[in-house]
């Protein structure tokens, strides 16, 4: 099992500070089934802004570690970068998800459509599959995402193998029709879930929402989002010794 989004990397972001509680994360990882965990840390300039070198290095280190530890969970490079107005100066050295044409990509709260479909679309002319991260606590989509057509979802079921979305019954119309939805569906946007939303973390909107992207089938990837060890145990419960 795959963890598509994870803030593991100690030092790095506002993930763990130290290494000890990298391993401890680690530790609480396998223990709920996890063989492999993309390490993607913040790239917010002003805030956190380490290169993809200090990224690579950290993440080389922290498996060094693991392997020292004998914990067996495989490390991968990526970054959750910020789609504000400096995303477009880190266009020349994107880092996808390793071994993927995936780049994860947060909606900060001031995000407005026509940014993401620009930004999206140079995106999709460097060959890369936008990945959106924790899409339902973007304000974008709240109580709007039940509006997509089933034949603009069809597309999204031929694209990601997801037969399910063929029952167009399950479908509900929604006061609004969400277009920023159905444009991201068209281009095959990936669409990553942040399992602690189900469970209202990130309250009941967000909740609501993912509730209803995964009734719809929509999510295509799914990440903890974690941060610290705390996090993880509130999700999976207390490794064992």
């Amino acid at each position: 099992m795959t963890d598509y989004h994870c803030h593991l990397l100690p030092n790095i972001d506002d993930g763990p500070t130290t290494i000890d509680e990298s391993i401890e994360m680690a530790k609480l990882l396998v223990n709920a089934g996890y063989d492999t965990v993309y390490c993607t840390p913040h790239l917010i300039k002003g805030l956190y802004e380490a290169d993809n070198n200090t990224v690579k290095t950290a993440v080389s280190d922290l498996q060094n570690a693991l392997n020292q530890e004998k914990i067996a969970l495989q490390l991968l490079c990526g970054r959750e970068y910020f789609l504000d107005s400096n995303f477009m100066k880190f266009m020349s050295d994107l880092m996808p998800l390793e071994n993927t044409r995936y780049l994860l990509i947060e909606f900060p709260p001031h995000t407005y459509p026509g940014m993401v479909q620009d930004t999206f679309s140079a995106l999709i002319r460097k060959n890369l599959i936008p990945m959106i991260a924790h899409p339902e606590r973007s304000e974008l989509f709240h109580e709007q995402q039940s509006t997509a057509q089933p034949k603009k979802l069809s597309k999204l079921k031929t694209f990601f193998h997801l037969p399910h979305l063929n029952d167009q019954s399950s479908f509900t119309p929604g006061k609004r029709d969400n277009k920023l939805l159905t444009w991201l569906i068209d281009h095959h946007c990936a669409f990553q879930q942040n399992l602690p939303s189900l469970l209202g973390t990130y309250g009941e909107q967000a909740q609501a929402t993912a509730e209803n992207f995964k009734r719809l089938g929509i999510y295509t990837h799914s990440g903890t989002d974690a941060h610290s060890p705390e996090g993880l145990i509130k999700l999976f419960g207390q490794h064992e010794p």
